[in-house]
């Protein structure tokens, strides 16, 4: 019996399986363009499969999806595997796009990365496409194609699965893009390398100015939590015994204790457990202990002794429609919230009562990628009614203490390093109820954090620039977005008519 011979079929045939039909086609393009898949412009190649036992310390370099980022290729963490596993797979040359085939090597499916130089001994890991452009093709005109709004929406509409998602090849063959001759190709390349240029360095510009302005914040917190800031200041102004302010907060403390007793018994409730009191001597935190040396008037305490009613967030699904909204970490951004966008959760009175969000709470992302980013809840709309997340947990300072002072104590470099010490952990980093309450706080008198706050709010004032440049980068973002999508509509002013027209060119391809 013969063997089946691979079918050769008609140029016509090709054209008429490579050109996108009328009625698929997304939008109208110049005359003489036309409309194919990305797969007859490009060659597409699946990474390296390998395991542990296939690691060397020197041979081929593997890219993984962390390798990939917004700004290039990053080379951090390599990995490398043996001469013979690698050549199984694809090398990568100069002018490829790499990119992230799957979400289980990186959240940011799709992302893709150009090869802008050659690399030796450099390879794909399994979770990652190569996509190599054919030689008749303007290469960097592929390569701004990956960097549509179109692409993206695309590839995030296609990526299917149950948990892990994943691009097969077909999804990116079966990409419709506008194909223009190979003369304006080029000269849409130019007018584009022309104007990112002049959009990448106002936006290295704008880092530039993000990261200065960033330092001399940290400077100033770093000054003002160990009473450099406010020393002229109390030299001046007579304040209050910090050990009396300790007194304070015990009192407190005892004083709402008896008030949810008399409560409780009124409403015939069980009365609340009696909070721990400590000494004021106690709560002083011991000298070998402290991190730094605080002025005189000033102590370390811990954080559990300055707070109440510290409490995990509640457990529950979100939904569109409801009475009390589920405030999420994702719905804090630039420490404001859009409560329109904050969805609702079905909760019980009962539950509501536990878990309800009150001005002066200070919420703490205690797991996952944001853990121990803050949020003071300084006002909520009338007539709204919310609850927390439970990878949230919420607490709120004894009335003695300055919420605000508290709030931009969160903000300093050693919150953040006690932090990462009490986060420490075998499995996924977490801040439970005991480490968070052990976390050191230098306590100035109350009317001395006052003061901070006063100061910090004045001279940070200047610093919260940062705002007005994420949104100038936004407006950056989209203009990019606007001129690409020009450029493939062929509104970029870059015709001539005297080209040959792009059928021509796809012939020659196919």
């Amino acid at each position: 019996m013969a063997k089946n011979k691979k079918v050769e079929i008609s140029l016509e045939e090709k054209l008429k399986k490579a050109l996108v039909p009328v009625e698929e086609q997304p939008y109208k393009i110049p005359n003489n363009w036309v409309w194919t898949r990305l797969g007859e412009v490009i060659n597409i190649y699946r990474g390296l499969s390998y395991t542990k036992n296939d690691e060397v310390e020197n041979g081929y370099l593997v890219l993984r999806g962390n390798n990939l980022t917004d700004n290039g290729l990053a080379f951090l963490e390599n990995i490398y595997v043996d001469e013979k596993v690698a050549k199984k797979g694809i090398e990568i040359r100069k002018d490829d796009v790499v990119l992230v085939s799957s979400t289980g090597s990186s959240k940011v499916i799709g992302r893709a990365c150009v090869v802008e130089k050659d690399y030796e001994k450099t390879t794909i890991g399994a979770f990652l496409l190569l996509c190599r452009p054919k030689e008749i093709i303007v290469k960097k005109w592929i390569h701004y194609i990956f960097k549509t709004l179109r692409y993206r929406l695309y590839i995030s509409e296609q990526a299917k699965g149950t948990n892990i998602k994943n691009i097969k090849n077909e999804y990116l063959e079966n990409f419709s893009i506008p194909l223009s001759p190979l003369n304006e190709q080029k000269r849409i390349v130019e007018k584009l390398d022309f104007l990112f240029d002049k959009t990448k360095k106002a936006k290295e510009i704008i880092e530039e100015i993000k990261i200065d302005i960033e330092n001399r914040k940290i400077s100033i917190l770093d000054r003002a939590f160990k009473g450099t800031l406010t020393s002229k200041w109390r030299n001046e102004n007579k304040t209050s015994d910090t050990k009396e302010l300790l007194k304070s907060i015990n009192d407190e403390k005892i004083k709402k204790w008896e008030e949810e007793c008399l409560q409780a018994e009124k409403d015939g409730n069980k009365k609340p457990k009696k909070p721990i009191i400590r000494e004021v001597e106690d709560m002083i935190v011991p000298v070998d202990e402290q991190p730094y040396k605080l002025p005189d008037s000033w102590v370390w305490v811990r954080l559990g002794d300055i707070i109440d009613n510290i409490k995990y967030g509640y457990t529950a699904s979100s939904q569109e429609n409801g009475e009390v909204k589920l405030l999420r970490i994702t719905d804090i951004q630039n420490d404001e919230v859009n409560w329109n966008t904050v969805p609702y959760c079905k909760i019980s009175e009962e539950e509501f009562e536990a878990y309800q969000l009150k001005v002066r709470d200070i919420l703490i992302a205690r797991t996952g990628g944001t853990i121990g980013k803050t949020f003071l809840i300084r006002e909520i709309p009338k007539d709204l009614k919310s609850v927390y997340a439970s990878y949230l947990i919420k607490f709120y300072p004894n009335k003695n203490i300055s919420e605000i002072y508290l709030k931009n104590y969160f903000s300093t470099d050693l919150y953040w390093k006690l932090l990462k010490i009490k986060s420490r952990g075998t499995g996924q980093p977490n801040v439970n109820s005991p480490s968070l309450q052990a976390l050191l706080v230098p306590l100035p008198p109350l009317e001395e954090q006052q003061e901070i706050v006063r100061i910090l709010d004045e001279v940070l004032e200047n610093e919260n620039k940062v705002k007005e440049l994420l949104e100038l980068e936004e407006r950056i973002d989209v203009l990019e977005k606007s001129i690409l999508n020009k450029a493939f509509k062929g509104e970029l002013g870059t015709q001539n008519s005297s080209d040959e027209p792009a059928i021509e060119l796809l012939k020659e391809i196919l």
